[in-house]
């Protein structure tokens, strides 16, 4: 089995060494650990992350998790324990958010979960923020057509199926196509949608 690419983004030398133990326990994955930006940005497309994990301690750390061209998905870890935050986080682009207090085993989970294409976040946040997301759609709606009217079928379909739950990895099983098509297919729907993640999408569906 191939490993799966975990970059690790943090000035703290003694907190990377422990959460890069944690995941080391994991051997399908390859953690690569970088104490600046500098150097994750110089290591070049072929070092690519599946997930990037970016301590939320350092300066601009939420501007970073919307960055689509530093890893496919990114986290951000030791997050404050305050709702209204790691709902901004989730809304600028970050697939999942782990607060300060996680342990190891939650840990492990978040990143599997968000290599497969999920949102991770405690179960008071992401329900703070599709109540949040689900308001400001129905006061910016003002009767306009609904927005998924701008997707094709398949799209709609794939759309439904994501909004609800399902992994890249499952959306690919369920209709028959490779997970970079599933990819191909979201990154059209969060660009006709004008979402920024699944936590929108998720808004975009119960709005």
């Amino acid at each position: 089995m191939s490993s799966v690419r975990i970059a690790l983004l943090s000035d703290d030398r003694l907190f990377c060494d422990g959460v890069a133990s944690i995941l080391r326990s994991d051997d399908s994955f390859d953690v690569i650990v970088y104490d600046n930006l500098a150097s994750l940005e110089s290591s070049g497309p072929l070092a690519r992350a599946a997930v990037l994990l970016i301590d939320s301690r350092l300066e601009g750390a939420m501007a970073l998790a919307g960055s689509v061209r530093l890893a496919s998905a990114s986290m951000l870890i030791a997050a404050p324990n305050d709702a209204a935050w790691c709902r901004e986080a989730l809304c600028a682009g970050a697939s999942g958010v782990l607060p300060k207090n996680t342990g190891a085993g939650a840990l492990l989970s978040a990143v599997r979960a968000v290599v497969d294409g999920s949102v991770w976040a405690p179960r008071r946040v992401m329900a703070s923020c599709i109540k949040h997301l689900v308001t400001m759609a129905s006061v910016n709606r003002h009767g306009d057509a609904r927005p998924v009217d701008q997707l094709s079928r398949r799209e709609r379909e794939i759309f439904l199926q994501a909004a609800t739950g399902l992994a890249n990895k499952e959306l690919a099983s369920q209709f028959a196509i490779g997970e970079a098509t599933v990819k191909a297919h979201l990154t059209r729907i969060f660009q006709k949608l004008g979402v920024r993640g699944r936590a929108e999408l998720a808004a975009v569906y119960h709005g």
